[in-house]
């Protein structure tokens, strides 16, 4: 297993390099009967950390480990709470269908939300108003049919394979209502009145539903134009699919997430999901959801989570085809203990994502509050995000700058560098930034800068100064748009850096014995000396 945490925390016997429960000095070899493999999945139980506490329930299964019911056109597995007790919000289908294999026309109680793990598939559904829809989906592709709503599901030329969440944990895909199940115990003479057919039109209808429906084979289909029905009412006016691999990720220090609910996928109102990207040795930051239970699809890579309610914690392993549950409002974090980049699907019953950055948190609280409680030194505390970080990356401890407790001062004509981030380094000059106090500063950037749009979407920056009187010294904080357009100056913007740390790059030996300077004439110098001017009003407003 290519897990750091089986390689850090699971000891082996010098005879046959099994794992044994033993940490440092605690537990000690195994003498009885063993499962070596399940073992070597779940370091984290077989050798508990010890911050690992009380009892919590299991919050884990595979679907390994489930039944797998067989079918002419595929397969389908299911974790519902009859596999995994916790999980009573959700419950979820791992199916595959064959080249032109068929999930048979049908409905649910339930909401079917999906997302496709392998292949292509068309789906087709019809809302009550007798509008109907069909699109084909890919890797990475989702859809959403409300509950009733019948629909169906083929697998185009390579097959398909998806997953299947359903906003009930007692959901069971045996129990869906099926075309063929209903005409088969419906009368003859009902079937003929309801169609205006002779009764005889029904006699071929299948009976053997359980081996030969269901999921059956058939025909591929071909291009989207050749299966698409003129319904007299028209199209769905929301559309049951998205593509979320289209979305533009939010990229972060340790990887990337894309958020997905009815915000930006109306028709998916009762299911919310974000799908997580995880670097080697990065972390899903530890956190908890404010609104209801996390639902988890692990579908490439290992990791481990802990979970943490009041006294107590528990530490589970999972890698690719697991699920995994965090009840409502537990504390937890998700790590990469591999090797490559771990991706798996955080699913919430919530028409809306939310959760809550321990992090950030203490970062906009009263700092002596969090001083008190947790009696951390002033470097922690200037550790501490006022944004929400999501993911917290593999970095070793960096050795600090010295602080400074302040701004320093600097000339009003003063080129600073400023540095933003989106998922890469970028820095520019910014001309003339201005000193508003000791932990703010106002600077003006062009419309049509890169950067502006960077801190519109990361507004995480750094502005660094080295100038004469042996100025050297970087502001790190937020940025926000104060003003836009400038006045007197339309095409550019007035941005505010709210500094939390000030990082003194001065050394013993070395002076800066000047900045860049700027020699400007005529319209350039009225220019810049207009936006000094906006700026300082800016300023000099904002204490008033």
């Amino acid at each position: 297993m290519s897990s750091k945490t089986a390689k850090l925390h699971l000891s082996a016997s010098q005879d046959d390099h099994l794992p044994e429960p033993i940490r440092a000095e605690r537990g000690g070899t195994i003498l009885g009967p063993r499962n070596v493999a399940i073992e070597c999945e779940n370091p984290d139980l077989l050798a508990s950390p010890s911050t690992d506490a009380g009892t919590i329930p299991n919050l884990k299964f595979s679907f390994a480990a489930a039944r797998n019911r067989l079918a002419p056109g595929g397969w389908a597995r299911e974790v519902t709470v009859r596999e995994l007790p916790v999980a009573t919000t959700v419950a979820a289908v791992n199916m595959r269908l064959k080249p032109g294999g068929i999930r048979e026309l049908h409905w649910h109680r339930e909401a079917e939300w999906a997302y496709m793990l392998a292949g292509r598939a068309r789906i087709t559904a019809v809302d009550a108003q007798g509008r109907n829809f069909i699109d084909d989906v890919g890797v990475g592709d989702l859809w959403n049919f409300p509950a009733g709503i019948p629909h169906s599901i083929q697998g185009l030329e390579e097959g398909c394979e998806f997953l299947l969440v359903f906003d009930d944990g007692n959901f069971s895909e045996n129990e869906t209502f099926l075309i063929s199940d209903w005409f088969i115990h419906t009368p003859r003479e009902i079937l003929a009145k309801n169609f205006g057919v002779p009764e005889s039109a029904f006699n071929r209808l299948p009976r053997n539903i359980e081996e030969t429906m269901w999921i059956l084979s058939g025909q591929v289909p071909g291009p989207i134009s050749e299966d698409t029905v003129k319904a007299p009412a028209g199209v769905v006016s929301t559309s049951y699919s998205y593509h979320l691999s289209q979305q533009k990720p939010l990229k972060v220090a340790g990887g990337q997430v894309r958020i997905v609910d009815s915000s930006n996928f109306p028709a998916a109102s009762t299911i919310a999901a974000a799908l997580v990207e995880i670097d080697p040795g990065a972390m899903r930051e530890l956190h908890w959801h404010p609104n209801t239970d996390e639902w988890q699809y692990y579908i490439q890579g290992h990791s481990r989570m802990t979970v943490f309610t009041p006294g107590k914690a528990r530490t589970f392993d999972y890698q690719a085809g697991d699920v995994g549950y965090v009840p409502f409002a537990y504390g937890h974090y998700v790590e990469n203990t591999g090797e490559e980049p771990l991706r798996f699907l955080e699913v919430f019953r919530s028409p809306r994502f939310a959760d809550l950055s321990l992090n950030q948190w203490m970062g906009v609280t009263t700092p002596k509050l969090v001083q008190t409680h947790l009696h951390f030194d002033e470097v922690t505390m200037a550790a501490l995000r006022k944004d929400k970080p999501i993911l917290a990356p593999e970095t070793a401890p960096r050795e600090e700058h010295p602080q400074l407790e302040r701004l320093p001062e600097w000339p009003a004509t003063t080129v600073a560098v400023l540095s933003t981030m989106d998922g890469e380094p970028h820095a520019i000059p910014v001309t003339a930034p201005v000193r508003v106090g000791d932990h703010r500063i106002l600077f003006s950037l062009a419309h049509g800068r890169g950067s502006l749009a960077r801190l519109r979407e990361y507004p995480k920056a750094a502005l660094s100064i080295l100038d004469e009187g042996n100025s050297a010294f970087t502001a790190r904080g937020v940025a926000r748009i104060v003003q836009e357009p400038m006045e007197g100056s339309p095409n550019f913007v007035a941005v505010e850096l709210d500094v939390d740390d000030i990082d003194d790059h001065r050394m013993p030996g070395f002076a800066v014995g000047s900045g860049i300077g700027l020699h400007l004439a005529g319209d350039a110098e009225r220019s810049l000396q207009q936006r000094i001017d906006t700026l300082r009003e800016i300023a000099e407003r904002s204490v008033q």
